[in-house]
Order: C-alpha cells, then structure tokens, then sequence
C-alpha cells in the first residue's frame, strides 16, 4: 500500500514537471521569437488593439490597421515572406547587414510606439476571425498602452502561450483518463505534446489559436467521457467547450456534426435524454450563434473565412480537388505539422521528420490491429480525426481555387488540433503492441526529444542571432557556441523581445527539463517492457 502511494506521488511530480517543461518552452518561444514572426502576427495583434481602440468588433474589409502597428512595418525586421506583403518591411538578412547604430537606432524607435488615435490606409485582413481569444487579450493589452509595443506583444505572448499550455495539459490529461492510457504511456505522450517545435510557433504567437489548441483537447476529451458516461454533466461540458470553441475560432464547425451525431446515436440507444441533447443545443446556439449571424449578415456565408469574402464558395473548392497533388500535399501538411520555422518558414531535416511520421504510422496501425480493445471513447476519437482531417482538406482546396494554385495546401497551424488525439491513439496503439510497442514508444520520445534539442541550438538561437542556421555537425556547432554565439548576443538581443542572457538562461533550463524528463520517461517505458 506505502509502496502504492509513493508510486503514486512520484507519478504526480513527473506529470507535473512534463507541465513546467511545456511551461519553460512556452516562454522561452515567446521571448525568442522576433516582433512579427509569429504566423501572421502583426494582424492578429492590430484586431486585438483596434477592439479596445474603437470599442466595436472588427469587420473584414473595412477595419484598418492600428497607427502603431503600421508604423512598426518600417523598424521591425520580418522574414523575406512577409516582407513579399509588406514592401516597406526590411528582411532579417537586410537586417543583419545593417550597421550596428542603425540597429540600434530602429529598436530605440521601436521601443517608443505608442497606440494613436490616427489609423493610416490598410485594411486588416485577419478581422474575420471570432472574438473570444482576441477580448481576452484586449483587457490585458489595454491597460498596457503607455507600454512599448515590444512589451505589450511579449505580455501578449506569455499570457497566450501558458493558458494554451496549461488548457492543453489538462486537455490531454483529461483525455487520457478517459482512453484509460496507462501512467508510462500517458507521461510519454504528454512529453511528446511538450516537445512538439510546431505546438509553439502556433500558440506562442499573438493569435487565436493558443486558445483553439487548448479547447480542442478540453473538448475531444469532453466527447470520449460523453460516449462511455453519457450524463448531463458530461453532456453540458461537450456543449460548453463547443461553444467556446466556436467562439475561438471556425474551424470548430468541423466537430459540431461529431457532436450532434454522437447525441443522436446515444439517444438512440436509450444513454441520453432528449431533453439533455435540446438543452445543449441550445446553449450552444445561444452563445455562439449570434457570431455566425453576424457573418451570414455581413458577408453572406456562415464562417466568414477570407475566401468566402473574396467569392471562393463551395462550388470553386470542391473544383479543385482534382487539381490538388494530394500525395505531395498530405507530405507538406504531415511534415509541416510537426516542424514549420515560424514566418521564415525555414526547413528540417526531411529524414528526420519522415522518421518520426513512420514511427506514429506504425503506431496507428498498432491500434488498429488492437480493434477487440478498441472502445467507443477511442472510436469517437478516431472519428474527430478523420472529420477534422476532412476540414483541413476542405480548407486545402478552398486555399488552391484563393490562390490560384499557389498554396496547395491548408495552415499547418490548423492541423495543431489533431497533435493530442493523434499522440494519444498512437500511445495506446503502442501499450497494447507487448512485443515491439514499447521498444517503438523510447525510439519515438527519444526522436522527438532530439528535434525540440536541435530546434533550440541548431535553428533557431542561429538564425535569431543574425547568424543563419549553425552547423549541425557537433564538432563546428561546439566551435560556433564557443567562438561566435557571444559575439551575435547584441544582435539577439536587438531581434528577440527579451535579453539574450535570459534567452540563454531559458535555453539551458528547456534542455537540462527535455534530457531529465526523457530519461525518466524512457525507464518507465522500459519497466513496462520488462513487466
């Protein structure tokens, strides 16, 4: 029983040092990530700062972007992607070659952006989105607005980036119980959560989907209890976080037929009230409902996406389908929701990234030979997958027919919400593979583990220095640290919105967390191999 509670205990304190480990990364990304590098940023920020500067929700085509973040477009550097948007813009690679004082010069003039009353031409192109994450920020960026612009983003970033994280560990958690993963695998895919580069660059930008990522989990979990405990309680917290999902962003309309014919079938079956089922509808039609008249109203379509407005209906997506190399899309989306470098959108090692993609194939498909034990948490699961997967295929072809044929494929940002049910099923896959499962599970932890390290040293400390991507070659690396770094520290410093000292002190904190936590992970995969 002692032996019991203290295994217990020590169960508890791994879980929650996975959780200071996300927690480090998060505001570690945050703080490195140079003013607008975050995917689309700039915009996302100006609806934040235009709904408490106009006190009105934004619309596309008519809200115009805040004085100060015009402003900035000529002192902060940006990556050659935006700067194809923003011409006045200057590259980092410009950047870089600029003479020290006039670094210094456009930081210090940077630094003295305020919010003003006046706002120069340029529509907001992010001003379609739902408002819930943007009000959030929007009282704590209020109050900030005698503060640098730099400051008020970096707040920003941290408020964003540790609610998404602390929404996403309590997400999975939540999740996990409800699949019955056992504790070694639960930890592994809660470390492996943590580890993800693309979790980051998606919820440590000023956004939305630092708040989408975390109800997405808080939601899926909400469905697995609802199919196993179909009770009112259950069945109010599917409706809730549905609606605050709604509410985040619009890509949840995706799950809301999974919830209306889970309700349905469990009906059916005699498990839920119909009474029950009409109560949820209608708390979710009375929260979130509003917002999608309000798009229907104004631009004439439910979701109120930039193509819709720009005339890309149903019709013209589905048209492109056929034009779409699906093969090659399904790589980039794959390898792209694992590692995508911010808005510079700089490379991985394919290799690499292919590795980690075979090694949760063959989980998957461990799950699936597991289909005696599959339950219907698991099945409901498996079903928001595939849904989910649909709309990012929809949303592939809705931006190929946008485009023109130049973006064949959906944000990589989106598919974040499939990063917790992928990592779960997988996971479980692997528990239930006695033989080679948990052999697989210590490759996969070890793999990811190994990408967030060469992520932090190798791609994006060099490239935010000034100095592009360092050797990966450990003996040049070492060279590089040793000799280099100290003298690009000014230059971080100058990019990023916290000292580069700190930087440098977050660094080793993120890789002294990820080597002692995938040591402890990997011995109690190997304790459940041996057992």
């Amino acid at each position: 029983m002692a032996k019991e509670a203290a295994a217990q205990r020590f169960a508890v304190r791994i879980r929650h040092s996975i959780l200071l480990f996300g927690i480090v990364n998060a505001c570690l990304y945050s703080a490195l990530l140079p003013l607008w590098e975050g995917f689309d940023e700039s915009f996302h920020y100006a609806y934040v700062e235009s709904l408490w500067q106009t006190s009105q929700l934004p619309v596309l085509g008519r809200t115009l972007i805040p004085a100060d973040v015009y402003d900035s477009f000529l002192l902060a550097p940006v990556s050659y992607i935006v700067q194809g948007w923003i011409p006045q813009a200057t590259t980092f690679d410009a950047w870089s070659s600029l003479p020290e004082a006039e670094k210094e010069r456009r930081r210090s003039q940077l630094e003295r952006l305020r919010p003003q009353p006046r706002s120069p031409a340029g529509t907001n192109y992010e001003a379609h989105h739902a408002p819930l994450a943007y009000l959030l920020l929007a009282l704590l960026d209020r109050p900030m607005s005698h503060a640098p612009i730099t400051v008020r983003v970096l707040v920003l970033r941290l408020f964003g980036a540790v609610c998404g994280t602390l929404l996403l560990y309590f997400g999975a958690g939540a999740l996990f119980r409800a699949l019955r993963l056992p504790e070694p695998s639960a930890n592994a895919a809660l470390f492996t959560i943590f580890c993800s580069q693309m979790l980051y660059a998606t919820i440590a930008h000023v956004a939305n989907d630092w708040l989408a990522v975390g109800i997405s989990a808080l939601f899926l979990a909400s469905m697995a209890r609802l199919v196993t405990t179909p009770d009112r309680r259950t069945a109010l917290t599917v409706g809730l976080w549905l609606a605050a999902g709604l509410l985040t962003k619009a890509y949840f309309l995706a799950f809301a037929p999974l919830a209306v014919a889970a309700s349905a079938l469990l009906i059916g079956r005699g498990r839920l009230q119909v009474k029950t089922a009409l109560l949820v509808g209608t708390m979710v039609l009375v929260l979130a409902g509003p917002w999608y008249a309000r798009n229907l109203a104004l631009y004439g379509n439910v979701s109120g996406t930039q193509e819709e407005y720009d005339g890309i209906g149903i019709g013209q997506t589905l048209a492109a389908a056929p034009h779409i190399d699906w093969v090659a899309t399904a790589g980039f989306l794959a390898r792209a929701s694992l590692w995508t470098g911010n808005n510079s959108f700089t490379a991985y090692s394919r290799k690499t990234l292919n590795g980690i993609l075979a090694l949760l194939f063959a989980a998957l498909v461990a799950w699936v030979m597991s289909r005696r034990s599959i339950q219907p948490a698991e099945q409901i699961l498996f079903a928001a997958i595939v849904l989910f997967s649909l709309a990012v295929a929809y949303a592939s072809c809705a931006s190929f027919a946008h485009t023109h044929g130049d973006v064949p494929g959906a944000s990589p940002w989106y598919t974040q919400v499939l990063l917790t049910p992928v990592i779960a099923l997988a996971y479980l896959g692997l528990s239930r593979w006695k033989s080679a499962g948990p052999v697989l599970a210590v490759c996969t932890v070890a793999l990811w583990t190994w990408v967030l390290t060469v992520t932090w040293i190798v791609k994006l400390f060099p490239l935010y220095s000034g100095a592009g991507a360092a050797p990966l070659r450990i003996h040049d690396l070492w060279n590089w640290y040793m000799h280099r770094a100290a003298a690009h520290m000014h230059d971080l410093s100058l990019l990023g919105l916290a000292p580069a000292s700190l930087l440098y002190a977050g660094l080793v904190v993120s890789l002294g967390l990820a080597i002692l936590l995938s040591a402890v992970v990997i011995r109690d995969l190997v304790k459940q191999l041996a057992a």
